[in-house]
């Protein structure tokens, strides 16, 4: 069984065992469903051809998973983004039909380590819980969520103080943002074309670029949110700043041409909510930096006596009439209230005990 299926009356998916990627999550509000997450052409594609050494987590690119380490895998050996994005998972315990508990086969610097996923009954959501048990050391861990904009739309987020490129860029040459760089306002971030909106999408056309933004201070709900002009949705994602600081943006728009990309993985972009460096590694995620400096973790530590746990939400609205951005995401008790540019607002029931739960 390459595949465990979870739905409730407002969500479904699919989770990959082979590599512990979400795939097929759709959601239903307002009448309709919606389908949040992009999966990469060539997955299910028996004609096209892979290289002998594509990692994994590329060849079943796909929704979101959880990367840990992030980037390369320089202390522990392990492939690009961990063995938790790149080897099997066994279904644990399947608590009901929206709800199981998945464990990655392989150990991740001692620890073990498990998915609990959680389609809600009564919101269009995804709750997911990733819990690593023992183990010793740190490393940088993130989240991978992936979504595609036929038509570009608008990127909004709960505040950051500064968003910055690595030293170099992820793909040289293929940048259209200036690396290295640094700016505190995300709608004039320095590119080749002079400064670059982050909040707007596509910010350029054929290009593969990385940035990380970091969150402001006493944040209590860390929110990114994406109004998709065309698919007439919005889909967002809700973290615990205190232990994911950072969230970082792949935009992947046609740039990569070797195989399997070919020039076709176009007008997609990375939610990486995180706690890590710049795209670094794992070594370099320990060693002191420009965002430790400023008090940014950029590694989980583990407790080898104990557990600790990273949550994180995958939802998706339909767009209300009127709304050209979201404005604002805040949780009150058990309600989650999306605001308009306007200051039109939007509720959903949400599980208000979710981000405060044990380690």
């Amino acid at each position: 069984m390459d595949f465990v299926t979870l739905c409730s009356p407002n969500a479904r998916v699919s989770l990959d065992l082979r590599v512990g990627h979400l795939r097929d999550y759709s959601v239903f509000h307002n009448d309709r469903w919606h389908s949040p997450l992009h999966s990469a052409a060539w997955i299910d594609d028996e004609d096209t051809m892979f290289p002998d050494d594509l990692p994994k987590v590329e060849r079943y690119l796909s929704g979101d998973f959880l990367c840990a380490p992030f980037a390369q895998s320089d202390v522990e050996v392990a492939p690009f983004h961990g063995w938790s994005a790149n080897s099997r998972w066994d279904c644990v315990d399947e608590t009901s039909r929206s709800e199981a508990r998945f464990r990655l086969r392989k150990t991740v610097m001692g620890a073990r380590v498990e998915k609990q996923l959680r389609c809600a009954n009564d919101a269009p959501l995804l709750y997911q819980t990733h819990r690593f048990i023992g183990g010793s050391g740190a490393l940088p861990v993130a989240h991978h969520v992936l979504t595609r904009m036929e038509a570009g739309g608008r990127i909004s987020h709960s505040p950051k103080c500064l968003a910055t490129t690595p030293d170099s860029a992820t793909e040289p040459g293929l940048n259209h943002l200036i690396c290295p760089a640094t700016s505190v306002d995300p709608t004039a971030f320095p590119s080749r074309s002079g400064t670059t909106d982050l909040t707007r999408f596509p910010i350029a056309d054929v290009h593969e670029d990385f940035v990380v933004l970091i969150d402001a201070p006493d944040t209590r709900l860390g929110w990114t949110a994406v109004l998709r002009d065309a698919e007439d949705d919005i889909v967002f994602v809700l973290k615990d700043p205190k232990v994911l600081p950072v969230t970082m943006h792949w935009y992947s728009n046609g740039g990569l041409t070797t195989p399997p990309w070919n020039g076709r993985h176009r007008n997609v972009l990375g939610i990486e909510d995180g706690c890590s460096g710049l795209h670094c590694g794992h070594r370099a995620s320990l060693a002191p930096s420009k965002l430790t400096k400023m008090g940014v973790p950029t590694a989980l530590a583990l407790d080898p006596a104990g557990s600790v746990a990273i949550r994180h939400v995958i939802g998706a609205v339909q767009r209300p009439v009127g709304w050209d951005r979201v404005a604002h995401i805040e949780l009150n008790g058990d309600v989650l209230r999306l605001e308009g540019s306007s200051g039109e607002s939007l509720g959903i029931r949400f599980d208000g005990s979710f981000f405060e739960g044990p380690e």
